[in-house]
């Protein structure tokens, strides 16, 4: 989500870090109007500012410059010029961007300067109609540069836009039922089998006379941790199967062994409804808890 704010923040500051604003964009032959000029700069950051004549371009006439404000805040410098201009031709003039460096530049402005007013039949004069405005008033470079300004807000819009998805599918994404969901927890496989067997100690099944899911339940946890461990499916292997991976790995001998013991008398029991004495049934315990602490990896987990 940090990633998404710093991009829309750049995309803000490369649009509206330099503005060129005109008081309205439409005019009567001699009306005077204000355009403002504002760039905002880092603090080492060179520029350039615009060497203004008597016209700003082509028929737009400037009446009077105002001084150059400087305005310093923590990180960064304003500067800002009112200029008031005015036309004494009618038609669409371009006045095109203001650069102060590379990578600062204001977008081009439109003016339109008309020679009559029209009146709604209420007497309120509020209608003005510009005598030119077509491709022919302006020339090659105007065009292209008015193309190029087109192009540069359809960009920033498309960037919005693709902005506003992202930010909408990260939080479909990551929220749920008005809450958002936080990741879920890792737990290393041995801690959930240790925990597995202490709840099954409790549960006191051997000595209720639950033989058979007594011992069922150690295959199961030893079969599990042992996946997860050791990376093979334990869960569907034969005891035998599982005894010749481990041997393969190098797991050492008295810790095969131990397993072997707690499986195969798992199997006994569960399948060939064998019978097993108290002290079998304590010892089976304590070795399912030996194999997984000698063997255990404090990393390797799963999602709980």
């Amino acid at each position: 989500m940090r990633k998404i704010v710093y991009v829309f923040l750049f995309l803000s500051q490369w649009s509206f870090s330099q503005t060129a604003i005109l008081d309205t964009n439409s005019i009567l032959i001699g009306d005077q109007i204000k355009l403002n000029i504002s760039l905002e700069l880092e603090e080492n950051e060179s520029y350039n500012w615009p060497k203004f004549t008597d016209t700003v371009f082509n028929k737009v006439e400037i009446l009077k410059r105002g001084k150059i404000i400087e305005t310093k805040t923590e990180t960064t410098k304003i500067f800002s010029q009112q200029l008031t201009i005015t036309s004494f031709d009618s038609g669409s003039y371009y006045i095109p961007p203001f650069v102060f460096n590379e990578n600062k530049k204001t977008n081009g402005l439109l003016l339109n300067v008309n020679t009559i007013l029209i009146t709604d039949s209420s007497g309120m004069a509020d209608i003005s109609l510009p005598i030119k405005g077509t491709e022919e008033d302006f020339t090659e470079e105007e065009l292209a540069e008015m193309r190029k300004e087109k192009w540069n807000i359809f960009f920033i819009i498309i960037a919005a836009l693709l902005l506003c998805t992202l930010v909408y599918y990260i939080i479909k994404k990551y929220k749920k039922d008005g809450v958002l969901l936080t990741p879920k927890k890792i737990i290393a496989a041995h801690i959930t089998a240790l925990n597995k067997l202490q709840n099954l100690n409790k549960q006191k099944l051997w000595q209720k006379g639950e033989l058979k899911e007594y011992y069922s339940e150690i295959s199961t946890i030893i079969r599990e941790y042992t996946e997860l461990r050791f990376g093979f499916n334990a869960l569907e292997l034969p005891t035998s199967d599982i005894l010749l991976k481990l041997t393969q790995i190098k797991i050492e001998k008295e810790t095969i062994q131990n397993i072997e013991t707690i499986l195969k008398r798992s199997d006994n029991i569960k399948y060939a409804k064998g019978f097993s004495i108290e002290e079998e049934n304590k010892q089976t315990m304590d070795l399912s808890v030996d194999f997984i602490k000698k063997t255990k990896i404090e990393n390797h987990g799963f999602s709980k």
